[in-house]
C-alpha cells in the first residue's frame, strides 16, 4: 500500500442522507385501499364471466326446449292427420283427451274406410305436466308408451260454429273436422329462471 493512502470504509447506507430520509413504505389505509380495487376488480371479471355463461347457458336451454315442443307438436299432428274426425269424437274427446284408431286403407268395393285394430292415446296429466302417448289394443291394453315432459297447459281444442277456438268436444269437432293442437312447455335454467316455449297447429283431420 503506498504511503499516505486511506481505505474508504464503505457507508452503511450507500445513498444520502437527504434522499434517506424521503424513503418511507406503504401505509396501512394505502395498503388496505389497493386490496380493496383488486378485489372489485377481480369480482367484476367473475361477474362478468359467471353473466356470459348464463346467458350462453339460458339460449342453449331454449334452443333445446323449442325442439322439444315442436318434436311433440310434430308427433301428436301426425297422428291425428292418419286418422277421422268421427273416430276421434267417438272417444270421448277433451281438452286434455284424445284416442282414436288410424286409416289403414280404403276397401274400394265397399266405400269403407279401414281402421287398425289398435288404439293411439293422448292424455295430459296438470299434476305431473306430461303428455303420455299410449298404443293399445283391441283389448284397451297397452303396447308401448312414450312421455313428453314439462308441459304446462291442456294442448287439445277445436273451432266451434262461430269459428271461435273452443276446448275439444265431440260436437265441434264433428263441425269443423279441425282439430288445434297447443303444446306449451317450461324449463328451469339452473333453478333459478323459467324458460318457455308454445307453438300451436291447426289439423285438418282427414275427410271421410
Amino acid at each position: 500500500m503506498l504511503a499516505g493512502w486511506r481505505i474508504k470504509k464503505p457507508r452503511p447506507f450507500p445513498y444520502p442522507l437527504t434522499l434517506r430520509n424521503n424513503i418511507s413504505g406503504l401505509t396501512i389505509i394505502e395498503v388496505l385501499f389497493s386490496a380493496l380495487l383488486s378485489a372489485v376488480l377481480i369480482a367484476g371479471f367473475f361477474y362478468a364471466l359467471s353473466t356470459g355463461e348464463f346467458s350462453n347457458t339460458l339460449s342453449s336451454a331454449k334452443a333445446d326446449l323449442q325442439a322439444q315442443v315442436r318434436s311433440n307438436l310434430d308427433w301428436i299432428t301426425k297422428d291425428v292427420r292418419q286418422t277421422v274426425s268421427w273416430e276421434i269424437a267417438n272417444n270421448g274427446p277433451s281438452d286434455s283427451h284424445i284416442k282414436f284408431r288410424q286409416v289403414e286403407g280404403w276397401d274400394i268395393s265397399s266405400g269403407i274406410l279401414l281402421l287398425s285394430s289398435n288404439f293411439v292415446e293422448y292424455s295430459y296429466d296438470l299434476s305431473l305436466k306430461t303428455i303420455t302417448r299410449k298404443s293399445l289394443d283391441v283389448a284397451v291394453n297397452t303396447l308401448a308408451t312414450w312421455t313428453f315432459y314439462n308441459i304446462t297447459s291442456v294442448p287439445f281444442y277445436t273451432l266451434n260454429a262461430g269459428g271461435a277456438i273452443v276446448a275439444l268436444n265431440s260436437t265441434d269437432l264433428l263441425t269443423s273436422r279441425k282439430l288445434i293442437v297447443a303444446v306449451s312447455a317450461q324449463k328451469q335454467v339452473r333453478g333459478l329462471l323459467n324458460t318457455s316455449c308454445s307453438l300451436t297447429e291447426e289439423v285438418k283431420i282427414r275427410n271421410e
